[in-house]
């Protein structure tokens, strides 16, 4: 008979691996508002005021009598997201350190409801439908072709239709990890910059922010898993590979031009996370986490989509 004891392995305590996501980015793009209702009106002007009019006068003549205020509105619409959760008694039982049954499901609830936001605008924002002044590259145009590919062009050419569309310079500029990481390093921006021979680290946020001559640059480093349950996990970038390129206060106030608003409940806090006793299964908890906003383009004159930037 053998004498060796089976060995059996036990969970370390103190370390556990998993994918955190980090680099949100969706919270920190629009402006803004806060309002008592889910639904209403956002006040618009018209440009009726930019129009050249005569205004020279003169002996007993009138003065012209013109109407230079036109008003609008456009309307926005706050949705609620939510998910929910339940821990069971077999789940406080059976869980061990490092794991934790109740902190583990807010986390992965809270997570997933995040993660949703984020997709949920990278996908608009990335739509050419929705974001209507835009150019898809492709091939050797693709910024990581560093021999044919012309980055200062497209960029000058989203910044000119910007600034013909809404009066303003964009000053924002939004992309993703893999964009940032390849603009870095594009010989025609360095050399635009004069580091063309001693730039070996390439761009800094602050000089890559400079290239697209924006006040605010958003690098958007989140993933989210595209595998179905079950397959190889497959984590792909939220924010693909795309350059917006916007006119975008960072504070919502009277008169004043933006690509869009993030509308929100008044005095309700993102992600709010709600905890309670079920009795089926017996002694269990449930819990859900909250979201409500609304991402709203209300100028799509005062945005451009760069699509497919790389490869």
């Amino acid at each position: 008979m053998s004498q060796q004891k089976a060995i059996i392995d036990k969970l370390l305590t103190n370390v556990s691996s998993m994918y955190i996501p980090e680099g949100f980015i969706s919270e920190s793009i629009f402006p803004v508002v806060e309002s008592m209702q889910k639904t209403g009106l956002l006040a618009k002007y018209g440009n009726d005021h930019l129009r050249i009019q005569q205004t020279v006068i003169g002996g007993g003549g009138e003065y012209g009598r013109v109407k230079t205020i036109v008003r609008s509105n456009s309307s926005y619409s706050i949705e609620g997201h939510g998910l929910e959760g339940l821990v069971t008694e077999d789940d406080y039982s059976n869980v061990e350190k490092p794991y934790d049954a109740e902190q583990d499901e807010t986390f992965g609830i809270t997570s997933t409801i995040m993660v949703g936001k984020e997709k949920g605008l990278a996908d608009t924002l990335g739509d050419t439908s929705i974001v209507t002044q835009n150019v898809t590259l492709s091939g050797t145009s693709q910024w990581n072709d560093y021999a044919n590919s012309d980055p200062v062009d497209d960029i000058l050419t989203a910044r000119k239709t910007v600034k013909s569309g809404c009066g303003f310079e964009p000053d924002l500029g939004i992309m993703d990890w893999d964009t940032a990481e390849t603009l870095r390093y594009h010989p025609q921006i360095l050399d635009a910059l004069g580091f063309k021979d001693n730039r070996p680290g390439g761009l800094n946020d602050k000089e890559l922010a400079s290239v697209l001559k924006v006040k605010r640059l958003l690098i958007g480093q989140s993933s989210y898993e595209a595998a179905k349950k079950g397959q190889t996990s497959d984590l792909q970038p939220i924010w693909g590979k795309n350059v917006i390129l916007a006119k975008m206060p960072e504070k919502a106030k009277k008169r004043q031009t933006s690509f869009g608003y993030c509308f929100k409940l008044k005095g309700r806090k993102a992600r709010r996370v709600f905890k309670w006793s079920v009795n089926n299964p017996p002694n269990s908890k449930a819990i859900l986490v909250d979201d409500h906003y609304d991402f709203a383009i209300t100028n799509v004159a005062a945005g451009y989509l760069i699509k497919d930037a790389i490869a």
